[in-house]
């Protein structure tokens, strides 16, 4: 009986076996397939729009500094949007324009956003300083030189001062700094005065150069002369 029942064992076939093999997947046909990609592209180009989107977004190229951040700032001055441009752009151009957001490090970024822009505006004045009857345009240059030199002597001060460490922003550096900057904003207003008194005409370049470069020395001013304000703000 057992042999029968082996025998029998062996006869049987698995219910796998008796199944009919499924016939393999047509091929998808050309309009198929340009469907797909289709959808496959649009999703690629709506997800890159949208990354777009969000970079463009973004309150700040600097991971450290917000919008809300430098309008604090540059609320405590009298040309809050040159203020605000000003610093915005510097920090877009330059991810290494502050190190650390502070007081101490914007104070330092404005005045050298002002040496750039007098700097510019002195080599303008040069290169129409071509007619020897225009003196006030010779005087121009020659204040401008004088106004850039102030404030590069406030740069090169408050460099020496961190160098050394510590608690660098005195009383005496801070008193420094804003004879420095009112020095060369007088230098920036005496030649206003004297294009107006002498009726010398200067392009509208220059005169653009002019006012923003005198704002922004006005804006260093601000910045230096409410740096107590600021110091409470950011710590």
């Amino acid at each position: 009986m057992e042999s029968i029942t082996t025998l029998k064992g062996y006869g049987k076939v698995s219910d796998q076996e008796n199944q009919i093999p499924s016939p393999l997947p047509k091929p998808s046909s050309p309009k198929a397939l340009i469907a797909t990609a289709s959808v496959v592209s649009l999703l690629l180009i709506l997800s890159i729009a949208a990354l777009a989107a969000g970079a463009f977004t973004r309150p700040s190229h600097h991971p450290s500094v917000s919008s809300d951040s430098l309008k604090e700032v540059c609320a405590v001055t009298r040309y809050p949007e040159t203020c605000f441009d000003a610093l915005s752009s510097s920090l877009e151009s330059d991810r290494n324009s502050i190190e650390k957001f502070d007081a101490e490090s914007v104070l330092e970024l404005t005045i050298r956003i002002a040496s750039k822009k007098v700097s510019s505006l002195s080599m303008s004045f040069r290169s129409i300083n071509d007619m020897p009857e225009e003196a006030a345009v010779g005087d121009c240059v020659k204040l401008y030189a004088n106004a850039l030199s102030q404030l590069n002597e406030s740069v090169s001060e408050i460099e020496t001062e961190k160098k050394k460490g510590g608690n660098w922003l005195t009383k005496e550096v801070v008193g420094d700094v804003k004879t420095w900057i009112s020095a060369a904003m007088t230098d920036g207003e005496t030649c206003s005065d004297g294009l107006e008194e002498m009726g010398t005409v200067v392009g509208n370049e220059i005169k653009i150069e002019m006012e923003t470069a005198n704002q922004m020395m006005s804006i260093s001013l601000a910045i230096v002369s409410e740096m107590k304000k600021l110091l409470t703000i950011f710590h």
